[in-house]
Protein backbone atom coordinates (compact mmCIF):
# COMPACT_ATOMS: atom_id res chain seq x y z
CA UNK A 1 0.00 0.00 0.00
CA UNK A 2 1.76 3.31 -1.38
CA UNK A 3 2.15 6.13 1.36
CA UNK A 4 1.39 9.62 1.57
CA UNK A 5 4.62 11.51 0.18
CA UNK A 6 6.55 13.37 2.99
CA UNK A 7 5.80 17.26 2.73
CA UNK A 8 9.90 19.13 2.52
CA UNK A 9 11.40 19.89 5.48
CA UNK A 10 10.69 23.37 6.78
CA UNK A 11 14.58 24.58 5.48
CA UNK A 12 14.16 22.95 1.93
CA UNK A 13 10.13 24.33 1.95
CA UNK A 14 11.62 28.10 3.01
CA UNK A 15 14.41 28.23 0.45
CA UNK A 16 11.69 26.89 -2.61
CA UNK A 17 9.09 29.12 -1.55
CA UNK A 18 11.88 32.33 -1.13
CA UNK A 19 13.97 31.13 -4.22
CA UNK A 20 11.29 29.80 -6.29
CA UNK A 21 8.01 30.82 -6.00
CA UNK A 22 7.83 34.23 -4.10
CA UNK A 23 9.59 35.64 -7.29
CA UNK A 24 6.87 34.60 -9.44
CA UNK A 25 4.30 35.97 -7.72
CA UNK A 26 6.37 39.60 -6.97
CA UNK A 27 6.63 39.97 -10.39
CA UNK A 28 2.72 40.04 -10.87
CA UNK A 29 1.50 36.41 -12.41
CA UNK A 30 -1.44 38.52 -14.30
CA UNK A 31 0.37 41.88 -14.74
CA UNK A 32 4.15 42.21 -14.84
CA UNK A 33 5.11 45.01 -11.95
CA UNK A 34 7.90 47.26 -13.31
CA UNK A 35 9.73 47.97 -9.98
CA UNK A 36 9.93 44.47 -8.97
CA UNK A 37 11.06 43.63 -12.54
CA UNK A 38 13.69 45.73 -12.51
CA UNK A 39 14.87 44.30 -9.09
CA UNK A 40 14.29 40.47 -10.62
CA UNK A 41 16.91 41.37 -13.25
CA UNK A 42 19.63 43.06 -11.19
CA UNK A 43 19.17 40.01 -8.79
CA UNK A 44 18.74 37.10 -11.70
CA UNK A 45 16.13 35.48 -9.59
CA UNK A 46 15.51 32.66 -12.44
CA UNK A 47 19.20 31.53 -12.42
CA UNK A 48 18.55 31.16 -8.25
CA UNK A 49 15.27 29.26 -9.09
CA UNK A 50 17.14 26.81 -11.54
CA UNK A 51 19.61 26.04 -8.73
CA UNK A 52 17.42 25.78 -6.48
CA UNK A 53 15.48 23.33 -8.18
CA UNK A 54 18.24 21.45 -9.22
CA UNK A 55 19.22 20.85 -5.59
CA UNK A 56 15.54 19.82 -4.83
CA UNK A 57 15.78 17.11 -7.49
CA UNK A 58 18.80 16.07 -6.23
CA UNK A 59 17.64 15.66 -2.36
CA UNK A 60 14.13 14.61 -2.85
CA UNK A 61 15.50 11.50 -5.68
CA UNK A 62 13.49 13.38 -8.45
CA UNK A 63 9.86 13.09 -7.71
CA UNK A 64 7.57 16.27 -6.84
CA UNK A 65 8.93 18.22 -3.93
CA UNK A 66 5.56 19.07 -1.33
CA UNK A 67 5.57 21.87 0.11
CA UNK A 68 3.20 22.87 2.81
CA UNK A 69 1.56 26.72 2.04
CA UNK A 70 -1.15 28.40 4.55
CA UNK A 71 -2.78 24.98 4.82
CA UNK A 72 -2.08 23.67 1.26
CA UNK A 73 0.18 21.27 -0.49
CA UNK A 74 2.18 22.57 -3.40
CA UNK A 75 4.41 19.89 -5.55
CA UNK A 76 7.45 21.41 -7.13
CA UNK A 77 7.66 19.34 -10.27
CA UNK A 78 11.32 18.56 -11.10
CA UNK A 79 11.59 16.01 -13.62
CA UNK A 80 10.97 16.05 -16.91
CA UNK A 81 8.95 13.13 -17.02
CA UNK A 82 6.69 14.35 -14.22
CA UNK A 83 6.30 17.28 -16.50
CA UNK A 84 4.96 15.67 -19.24
CA UNK A 85 2.83 13.40 -17.03
CA UNK A 86 0.89 16.63 -15.18
CA UNK A 87 0.16 18.22 -18.90
CA UNK A 88 -0.41 15.13 -21.10
CA UNK A 89 -3.32 14.57 -17.71
CA UNK A 90 -4.95 17.72 -18.16
CA UNK A 91 -7.94 18.12 -17.35
CA UNK A 92 -8.10 14.34 -15.68
CA UNK A 93 -6.86 14.42 -13.21
CA UNK A 94 -4.97 17.34 -13.43
CA UNK A 95 -7.13 20.34 -13.81
CA UNK A 96 -6.08 23.62 -15.06
CA UNK A 97 -8.76 25.20 -13.21
CA UNK A 98 -6.41 25.87 -10.14
CA UNK A 99 -7.71 27.77 -6.91
CA UNK A 100 -4.97 30.28 -7.09
CA UNK A 101 -5.99 30.80 -10.95
CA UNK A 102 -9.47 30.66 -10.21
CA UNK A 103 -9.16 33.11 -7.55
CA UNK A 104 -6.86 35.62 -9.84
CA UNK A 105 -8.66 35.10 -13.25
CA UNK A 106 -12.42 35.74 -11.79
CA UNK A 107 -11.11 39.09 -11.77
CA UNK A 108 -11.73 39.94 -15.52
CA UNK A 109 -12.54 36.72 -17.80
CA UNK A 110 -14.82 34.39 -15.25
CA UNK A 111 -16.16 31.91 -18.22
CA UNK A 112 -12.64 31.31 -19.71
CA UNK A 113 -11.84 28.19 -20.43
CA UNK A 114 -8.63 28.32 -18.15
CA UNK A 115 -10.55 28.29 -15.40
CA UNK A 116 -13.08 26.06 -16.09
CA UNK A 117 -13.48 22.51 -15.12
CA UNK A 118 -15.92 19.65 -16.82
CA UNK A 119 -18.79 19.88 -18.32
CA UNK A 120 -18.24 23.22 -18.85
CA UNK A 121 -14.23 22.87 -20.04
CA UNK A 122 -14.98 20.95 -23.38
CA UNK A 123 -17.57 23.08 -25.13
CA UNK A 124 -15.30 26.30 -24.30
CA UNK A 125 -11.61 24.63 -25.39
CA UNK A 126 -13.61 24.07 -28.49
CA UNK A 127 -14.94 27.37 -28.81
CA UNK A 128 -11.49 28.76 -28.55
CA UNK A 129 -10.44 25.99 -31.14
CA UNK A 130 -13.03 26.98 -34.03
CA UNK A 131 -12.80 30.94 -33.69
CA UNK A 132 -8.57 30.74 -33.33
CA UNK A 133 -8.65 28.07 -36.01
CA UNK A 134 -6.14 25.93 -33.88
CA UNK A 135 -5.26 22.77 -36.60
CA UNK A 136 -4.74 25.13 -39.59
CA UNK A 137 -1.24 26.54 -39.98
CA UNK A 138 -2.77 29.69 -41.21
CA UNK A 139 -5.53 31.92 -40.15
CA UNK A 140 -8.27 32.80 -42.77
CA UNK A 141 -8.48 36.70 -41.59
CA UNK A 142 -4.59 35.89 -41.52
CA UNK A 143 -4.43 38.96 -44.65
CA UNK A 144 -6.35 41.28 -43.09
CA UNK A 145 -4.42 40.42 -39.70
CA UNK A 146 -0.98 41.24 -41.43
CA UNK A 147 -2.54 44.16 -43.50
CA UNK A 148 -3.64 45.98 -39.86
CA UNK A 149 -0.14 45.06 -38.45
CA UNK A 150 2.08 46.38 -40.80
CA UNK A 151 -0.42 49.86 -40.86
CA UNK A 152 0.43 49.84 -37.20
CA UNK A 153 3.83 49.13 -36.78
CA UNK A 154 4.98 51.66 -39.82
CA UNK A 155 4.05 54.37 -37.51
CA UNK A 156 7.40 53.12 -35.32
CA UNK A 157 10.23 55.35 -35.71
CA UNK A 158 13.39 57.10 -33.71
CA UNK A 159 13.58 55.93 -30.60
CA UNK A 160 10.93 54.15 -28.28
CA UNK A 161 10.54 52.68 -24.58
CA UNK A 162 8.11 49.65 -24.39
CA UNK A 163 5.70 51.85 -23.06
CA UNK A 164 5.28 53.35 -26.44
CA UNK A 165 5.62 49.98 -28.07
CA UNK A 166 2.92 48.62 -26.01
CA UNK A 167 0.60 51.28 -26.46
CA UNK A 168 0.90 50.30 -30.60
CA UNK A 169 0.94 46.67 -30.14
CA UNK A 170 -2.72 47.27 -28.27
CA UNK A 171 -4.26 48.74 -30.77
CA UNK A 172 -3.52 46.59 -33.41
CA UNK A 173 -4.48 43.94 -31.01
CA UNK A 174 -7.63 45.49 -30.18
CA UNK A 175 -8.16 45.64 -33.88
CA UNK A 176 -7.55 42.26 -34.52
CA UNK A 177 -9.46 41.16 -31.83
CA UNK A 178 -12.58 43.46 -31.92
CA UNK A 179 -12.57 45.23 -35.26
CA UNK A 180 -11.18 48.23 -36.54
CA UNK A 181 -13.84 50.44 -34.25
CA UNK A 182 -12.06 49.38 -31.26
CA UNK A 183 -8.46 50.68 -32.60
CA UNK A 184 -8.63 53.87 -30.30
CA UNK A 185 -10.21 52.26 -26.96
CA UNK A 186 -7.67 53.11 -24.84
CA UNK A 187 -10.10 52.78 -22.04
CA UNK A 188 -10.85 49.23 -22.94
CA UNK A 189 -7.06 48.24 -22.29
CA UNK A 190 -6.78 50.71 -19.76
CA UNK A 191 -9.79 49.22 -17.93
CA UNK A 192 -8.56 45.18 -18.26
CA UNK A 193 -5.12 46.49 -16.84
CA UNK A 194 -6.95 47.65 -13.80
CA UNK A 195 -8.51 43.99 -13.33
CA UNK A 196 -5.37 42.58 -14.44
CA UNK A 197 -3.40 44.15 -11.47
CA UNK A 198 -6.26 43.37 -8.87
CA UNK A 199 -5.93 39.78 -9.86
CA UNK A 200 -2.19 39.67 -9.45
CA UNK A 201 -3.40 39.55 -5.48
CA UNK A 202 -6.05 36.51 -6.78
CA UNK A 203 -9.00 36.26 -3.90
CA UNK A 204 -7.26 38.80 -1.74
CA UNK A 205 -8.22 41.72 -3.79
CA UNK A 206 -11.61 43.05 -3.72
CA UNK A 207 -13.56 42.93 -6.75
CA UNK A 208 -14.26 46.15 -8.94
CA UNK A 209 -17.61 45.06 -9.74
CA UNK A 210 -17.84 48.84 -11.68
CA UNK A 211 -15.04 48.43 -13.77
CA UNK A 212 -15.50 44.77 -14.71
CA UNK A 213 -18.90 45.63 -16.06
CA UNK A 214 -17.32 48.38 -17.88
CA UNK A 215 -15.08 45.92 -19.56
CA UNK A 216 -17.66 43.93 -19.88
CA UNK A 217 -19.94 45.85 -22.10
CA UNK A 218 -17.56 47.23 -24.10
CA UNK A 219 -16.45 43.84 -24.79
CA UNK A 220 -20.20 42.54 -25.62
CA UNK A 221 -20.90 45.59 -27.51
CA UNK A 222 -17.98 44.46 -30.24
CA UNK A 223 -19.08 40.96 -30.25
CA UNK A 224 -22.24 42.30 -31.15
CA UNK A 225 -21.43 44.22 -33.77
CA UNK A 226 -18.81 41.40 -34.97
CA UNK A 227 -16.80 43.47 -37.85
CA UNK A 228 -16.03 41.52 -40.57
CA UNK A 229 -12.42 40.32 -40.47
CA UNK A 230 -11.90 40.85 -36.71
CA UNK A 231 -11.89 37.21 -34.43
CA UNK A 232 -15.32 38.24 -32.51
CA UNK A 233 -16.93 37.92 -35.87
CA UNK A 234 -16.17 34.16 -36.03
CA UNK A 235 -17.62 34.06 -32.64
CA UNK A 236 -20.99 31.62 -32.15
CA UNK A 237 -24.28 33.21 -31.48
CA UNK A 238 -24.27 31.82 -27.80
CA UNK A 239 -24.55 33.15 -24.30
CA UNK A 240 -20.93 32.32 -23.19
CA UNK A 241 -19.02 33.04 -26.50
CA UNK A 242 -17.92 36.61 -25.14
CA UNK A 243 -16.64 35.04 -22.04
CA UNK A 244 -13.60 34.02 -23.89
CA UNK A 245 -12.72 36.95 -25.42
CA UNK A 246 -11.19 38.85 -22.22
CA UNK A 247 -8.35 35.96 -22.62
CA UNK A 248 -7.48 36.47 -26.28
CA UNK A 249 -6.70 40.34 -25.03
CA UNK A 250 -4.93 39.50 -22.21
CA UNK A 251 -2.62 36.51 -23.91
CA UNK A 252 -1.64 38.92 -26.76
CA UNK A 253 -0.17 41.47 -24.07
CA UNK A 254 2.19 38.60 -23.54
CA UNK A 255 2.96 38.36 -27.44
CA UNK A 256 4.09 42.25 -27.37
CA UNK A 257 6.10 41.01 -24.20
CA UNK A 258 7.95 38.12 -26.31
CA UNK A 259 8.08 40.21 -29.58
CA UNK A 260 10.01 43.00 -27.95
CA UNK A 261 12.62 40.90 -26.07
CA UNK A 262 13.27 39.48 -29.97
CA UNK A 263 13.65 42.81 -31.20
CA UNK A 264 15.85 43.83 -28.77
CA UNK A 265 18.26 40.60 -29.12
CA UNK A 266 18.04 40.46 -32.64
CA UNK A 267 19.61 44.59 -32.38
CA UNK A 268 22.43 42.65 -31.14
CA UNK A 269 22.47 40.10 -33.88
CA UNK A 270 22.93 41.92 -37.61
CA UNK A 271 23.65 38.04 -39.30
CA UNK A 272 20.34 36.90 -38.00
CA UNK A 273 18.49 40.56 -38.51
CA UNK A 274 19.12 39.99 -42.23
CA UNK A 275 17.73 36.66 -42.38
CA UNK A 276 14.71 37.14 -40.72
CA UNK A 277 14.56 40.85 -43.55
CA UNK A 278 15.45 38.70 -46.42
CA UNK A 279 12.92 35.99 -45.32
CA UNK A 280 9.98 39.16 -45.32
CA UNK A 281 11.41 39.58 -48.87
CA UNK A 282 10.94 36.87 -50.26
CA UNK A 283 7.83 34.66 -48.80
CA UNK A 284 7.44 32.31 -51.51
CA UNK A 285 10.71 30.62 -49.88
CA UNK A 286 9.12 30.60 -46.11
CA UNK A 287 5.49 31.32 -46.25
CA UNK A 288 5.10 31.11 -42.80
CA UNK A 289 7.86 33.22 -42.00
CA UNK A 290 9.73 30.21 -40.15
CA UNK A 291 13.14 31.90 -39.10
CA UNK A 292 11.06 35.32 -37.54
CA UNK A 293 8.75 32.57 -35.74
CA UNK A 294 11.68 30.63 -33.77
CA UNK A 295 12.84 34.10 -32.95
CA UNK A 296 9.98 34.59 -30.73
CA UNK A 297 9.35 30.85 -29.73
CA UNK A 298 13.64 31.63 -28.70
CA UNK A 299 12.21 34.64 -26.63
CA UNK A 300 9.28 32.66 -25.17
CA UNK A 301 12.30 29.69 -24.73
CA UNK A 302 14.36 31.90 -22.98
CA UNK A 303 12.01 33.90 -21.03
CA UNK A 304 8.64 32.23 -20.64
CA UNK A 305 5.94 34.95 -20.78
CA UNK A 306 3.58 32.61 -18.17
CA UNK A 307 6.25 32.41 -15.01
CA UNK A 308 4.56 28.99 -13.52
CA UNK A 309 2.15 26.57 -15.19
CA UNK A 310 -0.07 25.14 -12.55
CA UNK A 311 -2.33 21.78 -12.55
CA UNK A 312 -4.16 20.78 -9.26
CA UNK A 313 -5.01 17.19 -8.71
CA UNK A 314 -8.57 16.38 -8.73
CA UNK A 315 -8.04 12.54 -7.23
CA UNK A 316 -5.26 11.09 -5.35
CA UNK A 317 -2.16 10.65 -7.58
CA UNK A 318 0.49 8.19 -6.92
CA UNK A 319 4.50 9.42 -7.39
CA UNK A 320 7.26 6.36 -7.49
CA UNK A 321 5.47 4.22 -4.93
CA UNK A 322 4.17 7.11 -2.90
CA UNK A 323 0.99 9.19 -2.86
CA UNK A 324 -0.17 12.73 -3.03
CA UNK A 325 -3.91 13.77 -1.80
CA UNK A 326 -6.48 15.18 -4.22
CA UNK A 327 -6.31 19.12 -4.10
CA UNK A 328 -2.46 19.26 -4.84
CA UNK A 329 -1.39 21.84 -6.79
CA UNK A 330 1.11 21.13 -9.06
CA UNK A 331 3.81 24.05 -10.39
CA UNK A 332 6.17 23.75 -12.90
CA UNK A 333 8.27 26.59 -13.62
CA UNK A 334 9.06 26.88 -17.04
CA UNK A 335 12.40 28.51 -17.14
CA UNK A 336 14.00 25.81 -14.87
CA UNK A 337 13.46 23.18 -17.93
CA UNK A 338 14.31 25.98 -20.23
CA UNK A 339 17.25 27.10 -18.85
CA UNK A 340 18.71 24.21 -18.01
CA UNK A 341 22.29 23.44 -19.44
CA UNK A 342 22.96 20.24 -18.01
CA UNK A 343 20.43 18.67 -19.97
CA UNK A 344 20.48 21.47 -23.31
CA UNK A 345 23.51 22.54 -24.91
CA UNK A 346 21.73 25.38 -26.67
CA UNK A 347 20.24 26.42 -22.93
CA UNK A 348 21.86 30.25 -22.72
CA UNK A 349 22.13 31.01 -26.56
CA UNK A 350 19.68 32.63 -28.99
CA UNK A 351 19.16 30.32 -31.32
CA UNK A 352 15.60 29.99 -33.50
CA UNK A 353 17.00 27.36 -35.73
CA UNK A 354 16.41 24.98 -32.52
CA UNK A 355 12.50 25.71 -34.10
CA UNK A 356 13.57 24.89 -37.56
CA UNK A 357 15.84 21.32 -37.66
CA UNK A 358 14.22 19.60 -34.82
CA UNK A 359 16.20 20.46 -31.57
CA UNK A 360 13.56 22.04 -29.53
CA UNK A 361 11.22 18.54 -29.83
CA UNK A 362 13.74 16.13 -27.49
CA UNK A 363 12.05 14.53 -24.54
CA UNK A 364 13.19 17.42 -22.21
CA UNK A 365 10.34 19.46 -21.38
CA UNK A 366 10.40 22.88 -23.64
CA UNK A 367 6.95 24.29 -23.89
CA UNK A 368 6.61 27.69 -24.68
CA UNK A 369 2.66 27.07 -25.48
CA UNK A 370 2.65 24.43 -22.76
CA UNK A 371 1.67 20.97 -23.97
CA UNK A 372 -0.98 18.15 -24.23
CA UNK A 373 -4.88 19.15 -24.00
CA UNK A 374 -4.27 22.52 -22.41
CA UNK A 375 -1.96 23.92 -25.36
CA UNK A 376 -2.25 27.40 -25.92
CA UNK A 377 -5.39 27.00 -28.82
CA UNK A 378 -3.97 30.25 -29.99
CA UNK A 379 -0.70 29.56 -31.06
CA UNK A 380 -0.33 29.40 -34.30
CA UNK A 381 -2.28 33.30 -34.42
CA UNK A 382 0.27 34.42 -32.02
CA UNK A 383 2.92 33.00 -34.25
CA UNK A 384 1.38 34.73 -37.49
CA UNK A 385 1.10 38.25 -35.91
CA UNK A 386 4.67 38.07 -34.02
CA UNK A 387 6.33 36.45 -36.84
CA UNK A 388 5.00 39.45 -39.12
CA UNK A 389 5.72 42.12 -36.78
CA UNK A 390 9.37 40.90 -36.25
CA UNK A 391 9.14 40.56 -40.22
CA UNK A 392 7.87 43.60 -40.92
CA UNK A 393 9.66 46.01 -38.62
CA UNK A 394 13.14 44.44 -39.45
CA UNK A 395 12.33 44.56 -43.23
CA UNK A 396 11.61 47.94 -43.17
CA UNK A 397 14.12 49.64 -40.38
CA UNK A 398 17.42 49.25 -39.02
CA UNK A 399 17.30 48.79 -34.81
CA UNK A 400 19.67 50.22 -32.26
CA UNK A 401 19.36 49.10 -29.06
CA UNK A 402 20.25 51.17 -25.72
CA UNK A 403 24.22 50.67 -24.36
CA UNK A 404 23.22 49.35 -21.04
CA UNK A 405 20.93 46.08 -22.87
CA UNK A 406 23.14 45.77 -25.41
CA UNK A 407 25.79 45.03 -22.80
CA UNK A 408 23.17 42.86 -21.39
CA UNK A 409 22.56 41.18 -24.56
CA UNK A 410 25.62 40.81 -25.44
CA UNK A 411 26.94 37.07 -24.39
CA UNK A 412 24.76 33.97 -22.74
CA UNK A 413 21.54 35.30 -22.31
CA UNK A 414 20.54 36.43 -19.04
CA UNK A 415 18.38 33.82 -17.23
CA UNK A 416 15.72 37.13 -16.27
CA UNK A 417 15.51 40.00 -18.73
CA UNK A 418 13.32 42.90 -17.86
CA UNK A 419 11.15 44.12 -20.98
CA UNK A 420 11.10 47.78 -19.78
CA UNK A 421 14.23 47.91 -19.74
CA UNK A 422 15.19 48.31 -23.25
CA UNK A 423 15.20 51.66 -25.49
CA UNK A 424 14.88 50.81 -29.24
CA UNK A 425 15.47 53.19 -32.15
CA UNK A 426 13.81 52.17 -35.93
CA UNK A 427 15.84 53.67 -38.83
CA UNK A 428 13.84 53.55 -41.51
CA UNK A 429 16.15 51.87 -44.59
CA UNK A 430 16.31 53.68 -47.43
Amino acid sequence: MPHQMPAASVLDASRAIGDVLLPVVARGAILRRPRLMHLAERLQVDDRALREVRRLRRRYDGGPVPIRIAGRTVALVTEPEDVHRVLAMTPTPFAAATTEKVGALRHFQPHAVLISDPPERQPRRELNEQVLETHKPVHRHAERMQAVIHEELDQLHATIGWTEFREVWSRLVRRIVLGDAAQDDTALSDDLDKLRAAANWAEFAPRQHAVRRRFTDAITRYVDAAEPGSLVAMLPREDDAAGQVPHWLFAFDAAGIASWRALAVLATRPDLADRIATEARHPESSPLLAVAGGAVQESVRLWPTTLVVLRESRTETEWRGQTLPAGTEFAIVSSVFHRDDEALEFADRFEPDIWLDGRAESDWPIIPFSEGPARCPGENVVLLTTSTAISHLLDRNTLDLDPQTRRLLAGPMPKTFDHTRPRLAFWRKS
